[in-house]
Formats: structure tokens, C-alpha cells, sequence
């Protein structure tokens, strides 16, 4: 019989959970690739013309791009820096921008990319710059992957992945809309100390 009450109290317990987490502004995190995240970017108003670019170390290949202008970044084997870099190292990614003036600019760091987004306006932006810093989203995170909207900035509940030993942390992170990052532990939901990646 104790069975039998139990699952009725555990589905209202899921039920309960999940309205509090509405009632709190939580929502689901947007699932895209990085291609896919920039087509939500509204950078500073000064770029007319940008797109992201994969460059591995052959040529430049143009993900997404927005403005009027045919773009023509180019790099070459000595500008070894950017974001989003392959493992162990054999490609990266930047954006490529022009402004009113007609300047070009290669925008390869973390402190560019808050200046040429301006102010942090959509959550797309905010996680963004949460993956320049290596968290993410992880299917495994089964209370996470969400995000709330506030007046100064963004909340969000992301996870982030370590090697040697290997484990998965979840985070809270506060994305102001001027940049300003902070971050927070909220516990280690799976590790195993058996798996060592070394990279």
C-alpha cells in the first residue's frame, strides 16, 4: 500500500518543483550551436557589417555574417589567437567587423567581444560569453540549463566539464549587461575518477 501513495506524492512533488521554477522567471536555456547563437547578437550599434568566423589555420570560413558588404577576413598561420578553439589547438574562431567608418577590426578576445556586443541585452549574448569561459549546457544538468532575466543582467544555470579526473559542475552565473561576469558553485552532480583526459 505505501507504494502506491508514494508515486501520487512524487508527481505532485515534480509538478510543485517545476511551477515554483515558473514562478521564479526561470526558463529553459536555448539549445544552438554557436553558429546558430549569433544570428540573436545585437552587437554595438557602431558594426555595421560583421560575421563569425572558423579559421583553421588554411582558411577563413564565414559561419554568419550580417550588413551589406561582401566580407574578405583573412589570417594567416601567424595570428595564433581567437575563441572557441579546436582540441588540442588545430583551429579557432573570431569575429570579423566593420564600422561606420569603414575600420576593420578582428575581434579574437573576450574583453573585444563585450565591446563589440555593447550591452548585453539577450540571453544569447549572455551565453555567449558563458561559453568563452567553458560552461555550458549538459544534458545531464537535470535541474539546470535555465536562465532568468533581470533588471542589471542575466542569472543562468549552466554546467562545466573538468578532465583528469573527470567530473561535471553546476554553476550560477550572473551576466551583467555591461559584461561584468560572476560565478558560483552549485555542487559536483557526477564525477568518476577513473576517467582521466588529457588535453
Amino acid at each position: 500500500m505505501r507504494k502506491i501513495f508514494l508515486l501520487p506524492f512524487l508527481l505532485f512533488y515534480i509538478f510543485l518543483f517545476s511551477q515554483n521554477d515558473k514562478e521564479n522567471g526561470f526558463s529553459p536555456l536555448p539549445r544552438l550551436e554557436i553558429k546558430d547563437l549569433v544570428k540573436k547578437i545585437n552587437p554595438n550599434k557602431n558594426f555595421t557589417n560583421w560575421a563569425l568566423v572558423y579559421y583553421d589555420f588554411t582558411s577563413d570560413k564565414i559561419l554568419f555574417q550580417k550588413g551589406k558588404k561582401k566580407l574578405s577576413p583573412s589570417r594567416s598561420e601567424r595570428d595564433f589567437y581567437g575563441f572557441f578553439p579546436c582540441i588540442p589547438g588545430g583551429c579557432y574562431s573570431y569575429f570579423y567587423t566593420i564600422n561606420k567608418t569603414n575600420e576593420e577590426k578582428y575581434i579574437t578576445s573576450g574583453k573585444d567581444i563585450i565591446s563589440f556586443f555593447g550591452e548585453i541585452d539577450t540571453i544569447e549574448e549572455a551565453l555567449f560569453l558563458a561559453m568563452l569561459q567553458g560552461y555550458g549546457i549538459d544534458e545531464d544538468y537535470k535541474n539546470g540549463n535555465s536562465y532568468k532575466k533581470l533588471d542589471n543582467g542575466f542569472l543562468l544555470h549552466v554546467s562545466k566539464i573538468s578532465y583528469s579526473p573527470y567530473k561535471k559542475e553546476a554553476f550560477i552565473i550572473m551576466v551583467k549587461k555591461n559584461g561584468e561576469f560572476s560565478t558560483q558553485s552549485d555542487g559536483i552532480y557526477y564525477s568518476d575518477s577513473n576517467v582521466r583526459i588529457d588535453i
